[in-house]
């Protein structure tokens, strides 16, 4: 399921951050920012991106430093100094201000309140998600896994009940930082809107006289009991004249067939929340099959 989020970073060239900085602070451009050294120390010097000279506006005052007009060649790296020695360093960044939008796509393989999600976003941004659980508690920050303008989180709520009605839905909040701008998003949905089970695993041929037997399992990851977690199940089998025929099963995880069968392959879905199919499961040579059985015998 694609949840479309309006998500916007304005950006120049430079040089990509790797990740989040440990203290950053967030001004509207051409506003006034105020910056505070986290120091005892009375009078500090200041640099911007280790350069004496900043190429901002700014008043020193003791601990306390004022960027006047903050455009984007005032952001960057501002660290207060006593003489040679590093007191504290801010990362100063303007909010972003753009109309581009991008697509965050969210998918959960079962009901055990864990899920993945991945959308583009700029080459030089790094991005971090935190969760909103299910009992209103705020999760840990995940950092994104970054890689030519894909992005990835993997995220999970420990109290989320999988035999419990969803009556509120998770937040996410996505952050991303480049070097001069700065975006925070927040989106919900519910789990059961992004549920993509796994393929069914264990897909057995059997000839069985003139019958074919297939037999198959729910995915590893699927939660039990089956009698409350059921599955729809798709099997797809193509004749020996190329023609594919779909059958669906629900409640079994057997099924007989009359026909002369080349090769089957099989998918799933949840019957009773939004119809996300599971991918299909690799193809299974009914031939093949028919051998590996002889020999076995």
């Amino acid at each position: 399921m694609l949840v479309l989020v309006g998500l916007v970073l304005c950006l120049v060239s430079a040089d990509a951050l790797t990740a989040f900085p440990p203290k950053f602070q967030v001004g509207k451009l051409n506003g006034d920012m105020v910056v505070k050294c986290n120091t005892s120390v009375q009078h500090v010097s200041w640099t911007q991106n280790g350069e004496p000279e900043p190429m901002a506006e700014m008043v020193a005052e003791g601990r306390t430093l004022t960027i006047l007009g903050l455009d984007l060649p005032a952001t960057g790296n501002y660290s207060c100094w006593a003489g040679p020695v590093l007191l504290d360093t801010t990362y100063v960044v303007v909010s972003s201000t753009g109309k581009e939008g991008m697509n965050v796509s969210c998918q959960a393989e079962s009901y055990r309140g864990s899920f993945h999600c991945s959308w583009m976003g700029p080459r030089s941004a790094v991005f971090r998600a935190r969760l909103t659980r299910s009992d209103g508690s705020l999760g840990q920050w995940v950092p994104a896994a970054g890689r030519r303008g894909r992005f990835s989180a993997s995220l999970a709520d420990p109290s989320f009940c999988p035999f419990a009605e969803e009556l509120r839905p998770m937040e996410l909040q996505l952050e991303g930082l480049s070097d001069t701008s700065y975006l925070n998003f927040s989106f919900h949905f519910f789990i059961r809107d992004i549920v993509r089970p796994d393929p069914p695993q264990e897909l057995t041929v059997q000839r069985r006289g003139e019958q074919l037997h297939l037999t198959w399992a729910p995915p590893a990851s699927w939660p039990l009991p089956k009698s409350y977690f059921a599955l729809l199940y798709r099997l797809q089998y193509e004749l020996h004249n190329s023609t594919q025929v779909d059958r669906y099963v629900e409640g079994m995880e057997e099924l007989r067939l009359q026909e002369r069968v080349r090769r089957v392959r099989i998918s799933c879905q949840d019957p009773y929340a939004n119809p996300a199919w599971s991918p299909w499961s690799t193809w299974q040579d009914v031939d093949a099959a028919r051998q590996s059985q002889l020999r076995a015998q």
